[in-house]
Protein backbone atom coordinates (compact mmCIF):
# COMPACT_ATOMS: atom_id res chain seq x y z
CA UNK A 1 0.00 0.00 0.00
CA UNK A 2 3.05 2.28 0.81
CA UNK A 3 4.76 1.37 -2.20
CA UNK A 4 1.62 2.32 -4.93
CA UNK A 5 1.14 5.93 -2.60
CA UNK A 6 4.83 6.81 -3.57
CA UNK A 7 4.45 5.30 -6.89
CA UNK A 8 1.83 7.46 -7.36
CA UNK A 9 2.90 10.92 -5.61
CA UNK A 10 5.99 9.97 -7.71
CA UNK A 11 3.90 10.07 -11.03
CA UNK A 12 1.96 13.26 -10.01
CA UNK A 13 5.78 14.90 -9.08
CA UNK A 14 6.76 14.18 -12.58
CA UNK A 15 3.79 15.80 -14.54
CA UNK A 16 4.72 18.80 -12.09
CA UNK A 17 7.96 19.19 -13.16
CA UNK A 18 7.26 18.30 -16.70
CA UNK A 19 4.38 20.98 -17.16
CA UNK A 20 1.61 18.21 -17.37
CA UNK A 21 -0.18 19.10 -14.21
CA UNK A 22 -1.20 23.19 -14.49
CA UNK A 23 -3.56 23.07 -11.60
CA UNK A 24 -6.67 23.09 -13.66
CA UNK A 25 -5.18 25.45 -16.57
CA UNK A 26 -5.74 24.42 -20.37
CA UNK A 27 -2.52 23.10 -21.81
CA UNK A 28 -2.82 25.89 -24.98
CA UNK A 29 0.22 25.87 -27.17
CA UNK A 30 2.19 29.11 -27.13
CA UNK A 31 1.77 29.55 -31.14
CA UNK A 32 -0.92 29.12 -33.30
CA UNK A 33 -1.53 25.10 -34.49
CA UNK A 34 -2.98 24.38 -37.48
CA UNK A 35 -5.87 22.09 -36.66
CA UNK A 36 -6.20 23.93 -33.34
CA UNK A 37 -8.36 27.10 -32.37
CA UNK A 38 -6.83 30.48 -33.62
CA UNK A 39 -5.13 32.14 -30.82
CA UNK A 40 -8.03 35.36 -29.25
CA UNK A 41 -6.25 38.85 -30.72
CA UNK A 42 -6.81 42.29 -29.72
CA UNK A 43 -5.66 45.10 -32.72
CA UNK A 44 -6.43 48.86 -32.87
CA UNK A 45 -6.85 50.93 -36.40
CA UNK A 46 -5.13 53.76 -37.11
CA UNK A 47 -8.53 55.84 -35.42
CA UNK A 48 -8.31 53.57 -32.54
CA UNK A 49 -10.85 51.01 -33.20
CA UNK A 50 -10.74 47.89 -31.96
CA UNK A 51 -11.01 44.77 -33.76
CA UNK A 52 -10.66 41.00 -31.67
CA UNK A 53 -10.82 37.12 -33.36
CA UNK A 54 -14.64 37.15 -31.42
CA UNK A 55 -15.51 40.36 -33.85
CA UNK A 56 -14.72 38.13 -36.61
CA UNK A 57 -16.82 35.20 -35.46
CA UNK A 58 -18.44 32.98 -38.46
CA UNK A 59 -15.91 34.24 -40.94
CA UNK A 60 -13.04 33.23 -43.03
CA UNK A 61 -10.16 35.60 -41.67
CA UNK A 62 -6.82 35.48 -43.68
CA UNK A 63 -4.54 37.25 -40.54
CA UNK A 64 -1.10 38.92 -42.09
CA UNK A 65 1.85 40.02 -40.47
CA UNK A 66 3.95 42.60 -42.10
CA UNK A 67 6.10 45.58 -42.30
CA UNK A 68 7.17 48.34 -44.64
CA UNK A 69 11.19 47.31 -43.66
CA UNK A 70 10.70 44.20 -44.42
CA UNK A 71 11.57 43.80 -48.66
CA UNK A 72 9.17 40.45 -48.73
CA UNK A 73 6.47 42.24 -47.51
CA UNK A 74 6.52 45.00 -49.55
CA UNK A 75 7.09 42.77 -52.71
CA UNK A 76 3.39 40.82 -51.63
CA UNK A 77 1.77 43.89 -50.55
CA UNK A 78 0.43 44.12 -54.34
CA UNK A 79 -1.30 40.77 -54.40
CA UNK A 80 -2.60 41.24 -51.27
CA UNK A 81 -4.33 44.11 -52.10
CA UNK A 82 -5.72 42.54 -55.26
CA UNK A 83 -7.09 39.57 -53.02
CA UNK A 84 -8.62 42.69 -51.02
CA UNK A 85 -9.97 44.51 -53.59
CA UNK A 86 -11.89 40.74 -54.54
CA UNK A 87 -12.97 39.76 -51.32
CA UNK A 88 -13.73 42.87 -49.48
CA UNK A 89 -17.59 43.22 -49.91
CA UNK A 90 -17.71 39.19 -49.23
CA UNK A 91 -19.47 38.95 -45.77
CA UNK A 92 -17.80 35.49 -45.25
CA UNK A 93 -14.38 37.06 -45.34
CA UNK A 94 -11.80 39.18 -44.16
CA UNK A 95 -8.40 40.22 -44.62
CA UNK A 96 -7.11 41.38 -41.33
CA UNK A 97 -3.21 42.48 -41.72
CA UNK A 98 -0.83 43.46 -38.82
CA UNK A 99 1.75 46.20 -38.41
CA UNK A 100 5.00 44.09 -37.05
CA UNK A 101 7.84 46.35 -35.65
CA UNK A 102 7.28 48.81 -37.60
CA UNK A 103 5.74 52.87 -37.29
CA UNK A 104 2.09 53.29 -37.82
CA UNK A 105 2.51 56.41 -39.70
CA UNK A 106 5.42 54.92 -41.76
CA UNK A 107 2.57 52.15 -42.64
CA UNK A 108 -0.02 55.19 -43.30
CA UNK A 109 2.43 56.94 -45.90
CA UNK A 110 3.51 53.43 -47.86
CA UNK A 111 -0.36 52.84 -48.42
CA UNK A 112 -1.28 56.17 -49.32
CA UNK A 113 2.04 55.94 -51.96
CA UNK A 114 1.06 52.99 -52.90
CA UNK A 115 -3.02 53.60 -53.35
CA UNK A 116 -3.56 50.07 -50.77
CA UNK A 117 -6.76 50.35 -49.04
CA UNK A 118 -6.72 47.27 -47.31
CA UNK A 119 -6.87 47.34 -43.43
CA UNK A 120 -3.84 48.03 -41.66
CA UNK A 121 -4.12 47.05 -37.66
CA UNK A 122 -1.35 47.55 -34.83
CA UNK A 123 0.06 45.25 -32.21
CA UNK A 124 1.88 47.67 -29.97
CA UNK A 125 2.89 45.61 -27.13
CA UNK A 126 2.80 42.40 -30.29
CA UNK A 127 0.82 40.23 -28.13
CA UNK A 128 -0.69 38.70 -31.37
CA UNK A 129 2.30 37.95 -32.55
CA UNK A 130 3.71 36.24 -29.65
CA UNK A 131 0.14 34.61 -29.39
CA UNK A 132 0.96 33.13 -32.58
CA UNK A 133 4.34 32.28 -32.31
CA UNK A 134 5.54 34.91 -35.39
CA UNK A 135 8.73 33.71 -36.49
CA UNK A 136 8.91 36.43 -39.10
CA UNK A 137 7.62 38.82 -41.56
CA UNK A 138 5.48 38.40 -43.67
CA UNK A 139 3.75 35.58 -41.86
CA UNK A 140 0.39 34.46 -42.67
CA UNK A 141 -2.37 32.18 -40.89
CA UNK A 142 -5.76 31.36 -42.60
CA UNK A 143 -8.53 30.71 -40.11
CA UNK A 144 -11.82 29.07 -40.94
CA UNK A 145 -15.25 29.99 -39.92
CA UNK A 146 -15.35 28.26 -36.88
CA UNK A 147 -12.00 29.63 -36.03
CA UNK A 148 -9.44 27.18 -36.50
CA UNK A 149 -6.22 28.06 -38.27
CA UNK A 150 -6.00 25.88 -41.59
CA UNK A 151 -3.05 26.97 -42.45
CA UNK A 152 0.41 28.78 -41.32
CA UNK A 153 2.38 30.24 -44.61
CA UNK A 154 5.78 31.42 -44.00
CA UNK A 155 7.06 33.92 -46.25
CA UNK A 156 5.12 35.98 -49.14
CA UNK A 157 2.31 34.57 -51.19
CA UNK A 158 1.42 35.44 -54.91
CA UNK A 159 -2.18 35.97 -53.32
CA UNK A 160 -3.24 36.19 -57.13
CA UNK A 161 -2.02 32.77 -57.98
CA UNK A 162 -5.02 30.45 -59.22
CA UNK A 163 -3.42 27.95 -56.01
CA UNK A 164 -3.88 30.89 -53.88
CA UNK A 165 -7.28 31.83 -55.18
CA UNK A 166 -8.80 27.97 -54.49
CA UNK A 167 -7.16 28.23 -50.74
CA UNK A 168 -9.00 30.89 -49.95
CA UNK A 169 -12.39 30.12 -51.71
CA UNK A 170 -11.87 26.84 -49.72
CA UNK A 171 -11.38 28.17 -46.42
CA UNK A 172 -14.67 30.39 -46.27
CA UNK A 173 -17.15 27.80 -48.09
CA UNK A 174 -16.32 24.92 -45.03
Amino acid sequence: MKAAILVIMLLIAALVVQGGFKGGQKNRPTRAVEGLNAPAFTLKDAKGNTLTLEDLKGKAVLLNFWATWCTACVEEIPSLQSLYARQKDNPDFKVVTVLFKDSLEKAVSFMKDGKYDFPVLQDPEHKSAKAYGLTGVPETFLIDRRGVVVKRILGPVEWDSKSARDMISKLYQQ
